[in-house]
């Protein structure tokens, strides 16, 4: 691993041709394109038709009974995964960064993670957050661009994986069609983080796949905590699927994409519709609320921008040919 200089931690990333703070670029006062609204107008037509389909699936009943999820405990809980989650993923962050040659410090890579985590989910596309992120490190690497892409792919890439053979395994005692799916996929996804991360330690590379564990593990967990708290049946499947149709960058924070899917393939999933549904709309507010904590490393920005009256996006600076 390299012994680049670190990131000083706080609202500031280190300085250098092209880098900039991430709360300033998901905060930022650059009018987007035409292109741009199209594309989030398109998001979130997407995500109300597939919730408007799933309620003509299962009722609005299934999808409104999801909010008795939300009790003292059950915020509680989800932003103690959410933490757990975004420590896990910022130990990834960091890791990968400085093998690409981005100096990284762990306080930097948490306020990264979480903001990005938290524009995913508020944002149409469901990869806003982390757009913004490789954008911040863009020319901070040793290959420009390619250098965050690559390290926020695998970052990615690795839990991705980890979900999908999970996935496979959980259903392939229920449904052989869906499992094998869920295994030629993370075969994929697997084949893709590795390309990302070749080159990389022997050592480095466990910590990055221990660190994934970790966050799926704690997503999971959550999942399976809003099910037993509405007390249906607790369906490891019916959550694997939930959570692994999350990862299309379809709509709004996963919302129509999962409820969709569950409701679809409950037949295989050995659970009613209904349930499935109410359990992947319980998961969705437990899973915004684990990422609301990301809008505190988005608030010094907003307040310094406040107070000198700045653009919140600095022009960048051509980074020199390497």
């Amino acid at each position: 691993m390299r012994s680049d200089p670190e990131v000083p931690s706080g609202s500031e990333v280190p300085a250098g041709p092209g880098v900039r703070s991430e709360p300033e670029a998901l905060n930022g006062s650059r009018v987007p394109s035409r292109t741009s609204w199209l594309r989030r107008v398109l998001m979130l037509a997407v995500t109300a038709v597939l919730l408007v389909l799933t309620a003509r699936l299962v009722g609005t009943e299934a999808l409104l009974a999801g909010w008795d999820v939300l009790t003292p405990t059950t915020i509680a809980a989800a932003l103690g995964c959410g933490l757990l989650v975004t420590l896990a993923q910022a130990l990834r962050w960091t890791l990968l960064a400085r093998e690409k040659g981005i100096p990284m410090r762990y306080a930097r890579a948490v306020a990264d993670c979480w903001s990005s985590s938290l524009g995913n989910m508020v944002l149409p596309g469901g990869i806003a957050g982390d757009a913004a992120r490789v954008a911040v490190y863009r020319g901070a690497g040793d290959r420009r661009w390619w250098s965050p892409a690559a390290a926020l792919g695998a970052e990615r890439l690795t839990s991705t994986t980890l979900l999908l053979s999970l996935s496979a395994v959980i259903l392939a005692g229920i449904s052989a069609r869906l499992a094998v799916i869920a295994g030629a996929v993370a075969v994929l996804a697997l084949a893709a983080a590795l390309a990302c991360m070749r080159g990389m330690a022997a050592r480095t590379a466990v910590l990055v796949w221990g660190a994934a564990a970790v966050g799926v593990g704690a997503l999971l967990g959550l999942y399976l905590i809003g099910m037993a708290v509405l007390g249906g049946p607790v369906a490891p499947s019916a959550a694997a699927v939930g959570l692994a149709s999350m990862s299309v960058p379809l709509g709004v924070g996963g919302w129509g994409v999962r409820e969709i899917s569950v409701g679809v393939l409950a037949g295989e999933l050995a659970v009613t519709a209904e349930w499935a549904v109410t359990a992947a709309t319980a998961f969705g507010l437990l899973a915004t609320t684990s990422t609301l904590p990301g809008a505190v490393a988005l608030l010094p920005a907003a307040l310094r921008r406040r107070r000198t009256g700045a653009p919140a996006v600095r022009p960048s600076v051509p980074a020199p040919h390497r």
